[in-house]
């Protein structure tokens, strides 16, 4: 099954001079990897329409229905031992334009709702901060994940939250290639204060300043940040270059990008101006399978990355367009588009992963563990969902 789909429609109102040259890394398989299962939980009796782990914190597992603001709290048995939601007119209330659930040092959920802004709430539901939006979106496409949009970091004892949103600056509707020279893609807000500052500015040489411009959906940051070594990883979705940040100081500084050699990916050259308008998400007619950087994840000294690859046959592919495709046409290359996942390791190579069939085709990464969800039986109502977990394995 297909993750669904969320179109919402809201009428509200350095680049760096040290980064080292482009370098493409040849890929090199010496082996696959797998996703190990280690253990699992059922949790059972559970009515939801999507329903999504979000994190395993002090002893209990975390579920969200992601088409509702209702959370779940279960123990280590499996049982249910705390239900709630933020739905209606209350403090702290989200919607299911919310973010997955991080955790801050004190134990506190911390969510993103892009239309609502940055909720911190207790395990209980009580409301410790709820901050506005940085700025009012005009539209919102995403699929419903395990991998996560945001991170929650820590700088000199100080909680970041670090996201992106399609609308940064203010809305004046005009869309030309002098915007995405001046654009910053990356928000750091700080969770006491609420205070937010932009950083990121798409780097010299990047698809993105070539004149052209793009759907929003593309130009969307995809980012890991490790606290160890304070390095900021992060792509762009639809170009597979690898940029590489130091972040010891207030303001992350490039110093390497390479362009990995990701099986089926295709770079678009983007559309001229006047052809997309301002805030435009993606247009299956003119954007078609597109090559998308989906996630990163950091696992050990390595990088986790998925991506999803665009067929090869042009042909069928303008066939499915003009709604002129056969269905087995059309399943054929829903499979050759389907998400992938490499491991790059730190000397640059790219290993292939295996992945297991999983619910939402996602998985959640924290530290060495891996976290996914069986995929349910498609002709049965589920009311029980299994959630595994492991590492990852050579063959």
């Amino acid at each position: 099954m297909r993750p669904p789909l969320i179109f919402l429609t809201a009428f509200l109102i350095l680049s760096c001079d040290n980064s080292s040259t482009k370098t493409k890394q040849e890929p090199s398989n010496p082996q696959t990897y797998f996703f190990e299962k280690l253990d699992s939980i059922i949790v059972k009796d559970v009515i939801a329409r999507v329903f999504i782990f979000q994190g395993f914190h002090e002893g209990q597992y975390f579920f969200r229905d992601m088409a509702s603001s209702k959370v779940y709290l279960f123990d280590q048995a499996g049982e249910l031992v705390d239900q709630w939601n933020k739905e209606g007119d209350v403090p702290g209330k989200f919607s299911m334009t919310a973010s997955n659930i991080s955790f801050d040092k004190k134990g506190n959920l911390v969510l993103l709702d892009i239309m609502e802004g940055i909720k911190i709430l207790k395990k209980n539901s009580d409301v410790v901060h709820d901050f506005r939006v940085y700025q009012n979106q005009v539209s919102l496409g995403a699929a419903f994940s395990l991998f996560d949009t945001e991170q929650l970091i820590q700088k000199e004892g100080k909680e970041y939250l670090i996201y992106s949103l399609d609308i940064i600056e203010e809305y004046n509707q005009k869309y030309d290639p002098e915007f995405l020279a001046r654009r910053k893609n990356l928000l750091v807000t700080d969770l006491e204060t609420n205070e937010t500052k932009e950083h990121i500015p798409f780097p010299e040489g990047s698809l993105f300043l070539n004149g052209k411009v793009y759907y929003f959906r593309d130009l969307r940051p995809i980012f890991q940040y490790d606290e160890t070594s304070e390095r900021l990883y992060l792509m762009f979705k639809s170009e597979p270059i690898l940029y590489t940040y130091d972040w010891s100081g207030e303001t992350p500084e490039l110093i390497d990008q390479q362009t990995l050699p990701l099986e089926g990916f295709q770079v678009f050259e983007g559309f001229e101006v006047g052809a997309i308008d301002m805030g435009q998400i993606g247009n299956f007619q003119t954007r078609p399978y597109p090559s998308d950087i989906i996630n990163i994840s950091k696992y050990g000294d390595d990088l986790l990355i998925s991506y999803s690859p665009t067929p090869q046959d042009k042909s069928a592919i303008e066939r499915v367009i003009a709604g002129q495709s056969s269905d087995e046409t059309k399943i054929r290359l829903r499979k050759e588009a389907q998400m992938r996942t490499v491991l790059r390791r730190q000397n640059g190579e790219i290993v292939p992963v295996e992945l297991p069939e999983m619910y939402y085709n996602s998985f959640k990464v924290d530290g060495n563990t891996i976290y996914w969800m069986k995929k349910p039986d498609p002709n049965t109502e589920a009311e029980e969902f299994t959630l595994y977990w492991g590492e990852l394995k050579a063959k």
